[in-house]
This record gives C-alpha cells, sequence and structure tokens, in this order.
C-alpha cells in the first residue's frame, strides 16, 4: 500500500488549515542518561489521508516554492514550544533555499525574539549543500548566526561535499554524523569512517552528535569513539511537545533519560 501524500496544492491548504505539527527527537549525552537537546521533526495530519511523514511533503514543497512557507511554520512552532523548555536546546533543519534567502537572518532573529525562545537555545542545522553554491556569503552567514549566540551544526555530514578548507573556515559548533555511518559501524571501512569523522571533529574543536543509534553496541562504539550526544530509537522516538514537557518537568524516571 502506497503511503499518503501531500501534492503543492495540499500542502499549503495544510499550512493554511494548521494541519502540521512537530515531534521532538531527544539528543542524549553518550550516556544516554541525560537530555540535552531535541531536534524538531515536522509531520502532517490530514482527516481524509491520515499521517503523512515528511518525506511525502517536503519534495513537494522544494519543487513549488512552498519551502519557505513550511520552514517558516517550523521554525515558529519549534521556537515557540522552546520558549518553555528552560535548559533545552532546540534544533530546526532549514532547507538549502531558505539558507539562501537575502532575509534569512533577520527572519531567524525576529522570530526567535518574537516567540521568547533565547537565542542561546536555538540550534539551526544545515547540510552540506546549503553552502556549497556561495561559499563567501554562507560564511557570513553562520558568523552572524553565531554572534546572535545560535548555535550551527552541519547535518549529514560526509554525505554531500565536505571540504576541510570549508570546514576549517566555516563557523560551527557541531557535526552530525550521518545514520548510514552508524549503520556501518559492523565493518571495519565503517568504523574507520566514523573515527575519523570525530579525530576531524575535535581538530576543529566541535561537538559531535551521531544520529540513528539503535543498538547498544552502537552507543558503546560511539562512546569510545568520542561522541558527545547521541540521538536514535534506543534513547526515544521522537515525541510530541507535551512528551518532552514530561521529560524535563514531570517526576523522574527509576531509570532513562534525565533533565539536563
Amino acid at each position: 500500500m502506497n503511503e499518503p501524500t501531500l501534492d503543492a496544492d495540499a500542502l499549503r491548504e495544510a499550512i493554511d488549515k494548521d494541519q502540521l505539527f512537530l515531534l521532538y527527537q531527544p539528543q542524549v549525552s553518550a550516556d544516554g542518561l541525560t537530555l540535552a537537546s531535541v531536534e524538531a521533526l515536522v509531520r502532517c495530519h490530514r482527516p481524509e489521508r491520515g499521517l503523512i511523514l515528511p518525506v511525502n511533503f517536503v519534495q513537494f514543497a522544494e519543487r513549488n516554492d512552498l519551502i519557505d512557507q513550511l520552514g517558516a511554520w517550523v521554525l515558529r512552532r519549534a521556537c515557540r514550544d522552546g520558549a518553555h523548555w528552560p535548559g533545552l536546546r532546540v534544533a530546526v533543519n532549514v532547507s538549502p533555499r531558505q539558507f539562501r534567502s537575502s532575509d534569512f537572518i533577520a527572519f531567524i532573529e525576529s522570530t526567535a525574539r518574537a516567540e521568547g525562545m533565547p537565542f542561546d537555545r536555538l540550534e539551526i542545522e544545515i547540510t552540506e549543500s546549503a553552502y556549497f553554491d556561495d561559499f563567501d556569503r554562507a560564511e557570513v552567514e553562520l558568523r552572524s548566526l553565531r554572534a546572535l549566540g545560535i548555535k550551527v551544526a552541519l547535518d549529514d555530514f560526509g554525505t554531500g561535499y565536505a571540504s576541510l578548507t570549508y570546514l576549517r573556515r566555516l563557523k560551527l559548533d557541531k557535526i552530525k554524523i550521518d545514520k548510514s555511518f552508524v549503520d556501518g559501524l559492523d565493518s571495519a571501512d565503517g568504523a574507520a569512517i566514523v573515527h575519523a569523522i570525530v579525530a576531524l571533529a575535535r581538530a576543529l574543536r566541535l561537538e559531535v552528535t551521531a544520529e540513528g543509534v539503535e543498538t547498544l553496541a552502537q552507543q558503546e562504539f560511539l562512546i569510545a569513539a568520542g561522541c558527545d550526544y547521541l540521538q536514535g530509537h534506543l534513547f526515544s522516538p521522537a515525541v510530541s511537545a507535551a512528551e518532552v514537557e514530561k521529560l524535563l518537568f514531570g517526576p523522574a524516571p527509576a531509570a532513562g533519560i534525565s533533565p539536563a
């Protein structure tokens, strides 16, 4: 059975009718005990189609000039939720198109201020393709973000066009190891790649988060390799804002993640 999708018109209607919602996947300390941040992940629920995952509508947004509108909605909602979570950083993905917008910095700043989100608890995740076409401009934009106190993470590291020259010049805070590399840890090549990424990050004084962690064996390897944070179903699936608040403000569980 094919999964439901949203074409451009349906996505525009979903945005207008507030049929989008966010889930948040925890990013935890490498030992899995401390909640450090959450990543905002957009979903859509249409009455006639049910739950629709982003893989089935983001592509239409990118093709039909809706990605800016979708990205703006995600940022506003993430900042609105995150403003109520003291001590917790909220990571928001931005598309290459958003990043290249002439008013990108002004929009990030004004949205965070309007929603009451402290800059130092907001993290912007970009991919390598965001800066590939105009590196000089990207360098200025990232410096501007960090001047505000906003953190910057390079997502899906190693799957695009990473250059050591670029990485040395870019002002980043974090590298995120793509799930595909974590999945490959059981091979000698895969393990060597992860060790190399962590070593590179250390040389550049960057934090490292590994995505898609699903087994204790992966966790143990990534701890030994030197990762700072881990993200994946081993610790928690993406959860609602209400569930994040339970982690932060509810009674501490007998075992599991606790707030920072």
